[in-house]
């Protein structure tokens, strides 16, 4: 489809249309939220929700995220608030830190939507400004990473963030079929019917922000936007509409595979792992579009690129009694008895040092938890020796309930199947030199012989 400026739509039109099938296929979204940078399509972004949002019944306010990398950063934030209220808008500043790391942009885009998603309710939904040109330039990039069948789809009009503290947010981009230019062209017209129907405005009150990281060449996607980009329109002038298009044609492509692996995965017995030997009968085009899917489903961000081959060897292949382990973000890949099982790293936490529970006949605060005590019998002969909780330190000798004899706590985590990552979440109550409970990380709760089970309340 050609990108000629007679087929591409007006800014509020294109934005009334897209909000007017959200009513129908959202309709628990009544609220929406500019990600406002202050920059020239945020802006725009902002004055057409201005227009478009109250008449669809959609509250609106904006948020704009400091990332303090810039020396403007204070001023930009300040100007961003300015724009809003030019509209009556209201804009939250969200101040964030950036981790150090190789990549800036890619840390920084991560602060963001982190922060984004811990400020947003259940009932809003995220607009973004992204446009034609930014889709070109991220199918782009991605090709430039190596990025597989589904990095290549590029942004989704409609889409949901996961936060690493499990907070969800969805996503829209309503002018995605936009061309950069249809948009600038648009701006100083708004801004100066702003102005008309305000005249009190400052003239500095709608003015973008102008961020000089857009024209440093040393980030990857300015260097994409100010130089590849170009180059590629001046020999083929629709150069970012086809590649656009040949990123929603892969998209296409990649929900087809969704689908066939979404067959495979409801074939399978369990939701939360996936079998090694049904993964193993499959071909390798096969295992990475039934893992990958796997993971989305999983809400985990994508296995990089390098890994597809580590999967074979170390999770497929491994012997039976090895633990491989595949980590990457704050996630890994774990085998145990022919699973493989998907591990976030909070998971992982260590439990603090044991301490005494000097009245066990009262609730004990502990790892972030209250622990209620047993319920024995008030003449129990356990009340009587000193009770304590502490993490599993390995040796532990006990006799679950039903057995005839002691065994080590290390082979009865073998008998029950507790993966040996959650081994390390083990709590033992103890009373004296008996273990009379095991608490495991699910949780659950396991009993020693010495609490006589009719002695439960």
């Amino acid at each position: 489809m050609s990108a000629s400026n007679d087929q591409v739509q007006h800014p509020l039109d294109a934005l009334q249309g897209f909000l007017q099938a959200r009513r129908k296929d959202s309709p628990t979204v009544n609220s929406l939220v500019v990600a406002l940078s202050g920059g020239p399509d945020s802006l725009a972004l902002l004055l057409a929700a201005a227009q478009i949002a109250p008449q669809l019944g959609y509250a609106l306010r904006a948020l704009h995220v400091h990332h303090g990398l810039h020396a403007d950063a204070d001023r930009w934030a300040e100007q961003a608030v300015q724009q809003a209220a030019a509209v009556n808008v209201c804009c939250q500043i969200l101040r964030v830190r950036v981790a150090q790391q190789a990549s800036v942009e890619g840390a920084a885009r991560q602060a963001r939507y982190d922060a984004l998603a811990q400020a947003m309710a259940p009932h809003e939904a995220l607009l973004l400004a992204h446009h034609q040109d930014d889709q070109a330039e991220t199918l782009l990039l991605r090709l430039m990473r190596g990025a597989g069948l589904q990095g290549l789809s590029g942004m989704a009009a409609v889409s949901a963030w996961s936060s690493g503290a499990g907070v969800e947010i969805a996503r829209w981009r309503p002018w995605l079929a936009l061309p950069r230019q249809t948009i600038a062209r648009w701006l100083p017209r708004a801004v100066a019917c702003c102005h008309s129907h305000a005249p009190h405005l400052p003239l500095t009150a709608l003015q973008p922000v102008q961020d000089p990281a857009n024209q440093d060449a040393r980030f990857d996607r300015t260097l994409l936007r100010g130089q590849v980009l170009p180059l590629l329109t001046s020999r083929w002038p629709e150069a970012a509409a086809l590649l656009a298009r040949s990123a929603a044609q892969v998209a296409q492509q990649a929900q087809a595979l969704n689908s066939l692996a979404d067959i495979w995965l409801a074939g399978q017995p369990h939701v939360r792992t996936l079998s090694v030997a049904a993964l193993s009968s499959l071909d390798n085009a096969s295992i990475q579009a039934v893992l990958s899917r796997w993971l989305s489903l999983q809400k985990a961000s994508p296995l990089p690129v390098a890994y597809w081959s580590r999967v074979t060897i170390e999770l497929l292949e491994a012997r039976q009694d090895a633990n491989p382990v595949l980590h990457w973000s704050n996630l890994s890949l774990r085998r145990f008895q022919g699973q493989i099982f998907l591990v976030r790293d909070a998971e992982l936490r260590a439990l603090p040092e044991g301490i005494p529970w000097d009245n066990p006949q009262q609730a004990l605060h502990w790892a972030g938890k209250t622990w209620l005590p047993l319920g024995l019998a008030p003449d129990h002969p356990l009340w009587q020796k000193p009770w304590r909780i502490s993490p599993r330190q390995g040796g532990e000798r006990w006799r679950p309930a039903g057995r005839a004899h002691h065994v080590l706590l290390k082979h009865w985590c073998q008998d029950q199947a507790i993966p040996p990552w959650q081994r390390q979440a083990i709590a033992c109550i103890w009373a004296g030199e008996t273990v009379v409970c095991i608490v495991t990380p699910e949780p659950q709760m396991w009993l020693a012989h010495e609490v006589m089970q009719q002695d439960l309340l």
